[in-house]
């Protein structure tokens, strides 16, 4: 059964003949198959209607809505048209150094590990084989402590390589170590960098154009920590107010909606978001399906969706 919970459907990552499959991407018609189904089964508002009614107080517990995150070159070139056909309009969560000389490589490096091995198990192989090789007894203690927990639980789709690795990456290396090894994976594959920068992100000018079109732009920090509630309230603060500022100044307008990377996030994130007065905010899992505050509105990945789909 759907879930019986206002929430979103988040989704990332889409192919075509440009855009390269990826873990969970989806086609053109599986897009248009998922909106039709997800109108059958629950009651799909449009960004703006979801964002009034909440306000309100008047949404039901199945009205939902639709939201895209990192502003991705393929959401642009694939779910936009499609949701002009469906006449609705949509969240994007935008991460601002993804538009300056300097992006954070999170999504590069995602990039790298989907279309530069045969599979994404051979590009885990060959990371682990790394992390281990740095320091043996170190790896084998972490391997110990993650084996006792429940890791990325509120993610079923994830696969055993899949947490292990996140874990690795924000739990164990530090940032630096962690960029170390995957520059070094990428020089040996020869990776073109810039390629992959020119092809992964929307131009200032596809925001100007989503805008336009109706969807509702919003935040999604500077930098994409996987891990917001690891800094400190005035490295929150700087990430947000960036964000922010980069947003207001290219639309020329408020912007009161985001959603927090990778989920996380603690009290200085929501105060920090309540002074620079955003209204809404987006978990990125139905981990916690009560909405504490307006900030914190729980969101299912269209992953589970999919899967739910084809029972």
């Amino acid at each position: 059964m759907p879930h019986q919970s206002t929430h979103s459907v988040m989704f990332h990552h889409f192919h075509d003949a440009k855009h390269e499959p990826a873990q969970g991407s989806l086609d053109k018609v599986d897009f248009k198959n998922m909106i039709n189904w997800l109108d059958k089964n629950y009651s799909l508002l449009g960004a703006n209607d979801y964002k009034s009614k909440l306000l309100n107080g008047k949404l039901q517990s199945t009205d939902i809505c639709l939201s895209f995150d990192d502003a991705l070159k393929c959401q642009y070139d694939i779910a936009v048209p499609v949701m002009k056909e469906f006449s609705i309009d949509a969240f994007f969560f935008v991460y601002s150094s993804a538009f300056s000389e300097n992006p954070d490589l999170l999504e590069v490096y995602r990039y790298f590990r989907t279309s530069a091995f045969n599979d994404i198990d051979e590009f885990y192989s060959d990371f682990f084989e790394v992390v281990e090789q740095k320091n043996a007894l170190a790896y084998s203690e972490q391997k110990a402590i993650y084996t006792k927990l429940d890791y990325l639980s509120a993610f079923p789709f994830y696969t055993e390589n899949d947490k292990w690795f996140r874990y690795i990456r924000d739990q164990y290396l530090n940032g630096n170590e962690y960029c170390e090894i995957m520059n070094n994976l990428m020089r040996k594959k020869e990776f073109d960098l810039e390629k992959a920068k020119n092809l992964l992100w929307m131009t200032e000018d596809d925001l100007k154009d989503i805008d336009m079109q109706g969807h509702i732009i919003g935040l999604h920090s500077y930098s994409h920590p996987t891990q917001m509630s690891k800094l400190n309230k005035a490295e929150q603060e700087l990430e947000y107010k960036k964000n922010h500022n980069h947003l207001t100044n290219l639309l020329g307008k408020s912007v009161t909606v985001m959603s927090h990377p990778c989920g996380d996030y603690n009290k200085d994130t929501l105060e920090i978001l309540s002074n620079l007065g955003i209204e809404i905010g987006f978990r990125s899992s139905m981990s916690i399906k009560n909405i504490s505050s307006a900030l914190e509105i729980p969101r299912d990945d269209h992953t589970n969706i999919f899967m739910e789909m084809r029972k």
